[in-house]
């Protein structure tokens, strides 16, 4: 794949580390790995509101120790799914967000991703969930390989919920280095049967702490074969964290896009646009 188009489209400010990110009706959906809040954008009049997940008051500078860091974030019928990384206990929370009532559950995640880590062999040192999608009936967690085993695993989650009653399988992948730093996915999204990610690269082996970024790529994977389809680099500079399909056809796609520049003083989020001609490459 070789054609591409990454362009800034929309900055959006009051947000911190924008992390994950969610678009319908002309409206954007976003969350913070700093912060508690959910961010509803709303393209036509250029206006934002915060709503709390946790029932605290919003904060959008959360210390490291405390945050829900919450990396992912996803739209399944009227309710929208905001899920903490897991990379420390207190990660371990996921929140459902009705989106007609305002109103916020939250999802005690423990026994999911202790039971992820135990299945999968992974310490805490490598356990870090940055993208969360459904594909079907199942639910995909996707973990980010910026640990010292460099696992960038997707976990399949069958069952009737996500705390006690579920099965799991997972599958491994190997992704290519970014400027020689070993890359690690960041956010996913769905498209009939491929799954299209982005991943990023640190100069650090660590799930907790930051990093140097060295880029971000865009790939897809066969969901029905488990198979890596293909790679492209997008970015030298930059740490895409979040991804979310705008328009699609049979030959292109068109995604968003949310950075994380890992700068605590930022307050604006900049959404890119990623333009993607598919053709030839997706059956």
């Amino acid at each position: 794949m070789k054609k591409y188009l990454l362009t800034s489209w929309l900055k959006i400010s009051g947000i911190v580390a924008a992390s994950g990110i969610g678009y319908e009706n002309n409206e954007i959906q976003l969350v913070s790995d700093n912060g508690n809040a959910l961010y509803h954008y709303f393209i036509a009049n250029d206006s934002l509101a915060k709503y709390s997940l946790d029932g605290e008051p919003v904060n959008n500078h959360l210390s490291k120790s405390t945050k829900h860091d919450l990396e992912s974030f996803i739209i399944v019928d009227n309710t929208w799914y905001a899920f903490g990384s897991g990379s420390t206990k207190n990660r371990n929370q996921g929140f459902m967000f009705n989106k007609f009532s305002k109103f916020s559950t939250p999802i005690d995640l423990t026994n999911l991703y202790d039971e992820m880590m135990s299945f999968s062999e992974l310490s805490i040192d490598d356990f870090n969930i940055e993208a969360v999608t459904t594909y079907n009936e199942d639910w995909l967690f996707i973990n980010r390989g910026n640990g010292p085993k460099n696992a960038n695993y997707l976990y399949v989650v069958q069952g009737k919920n996500l705390t006690d009653d579920f099965n799991i399988y997972y599958f491994e992948f190997d992704l290519p280095k970014i400027n020689n730093i070993p890359s690690g996915f960041s956010d996913a999204t769905v498209i009939n049967n491929t799954l299209y990610f982005i991943a990023t690269a640190e100069d650090e082996t660590s799930t907790y702490n930051d990093g140097a970024i060295k880029g971000s790529l865009f790939g897809a994977i066969d969901l029905k074969k488990m198979k890596l389809l293909f790679t492209e680099k997008i970015s030298d500079n930059q740490k895409f964290e979040g991804i979310t399909v705008l328009e699609q056809s049979k030959k292109s796609a068109v995604f968003a896009l949310c950075e994380d520049a890992d700068n605590a003083k930022n307050n604006e989020a900049v959404i890119y646009k990623l333009q993607i001609d598919l053709k030839g490459k997706i059956k």
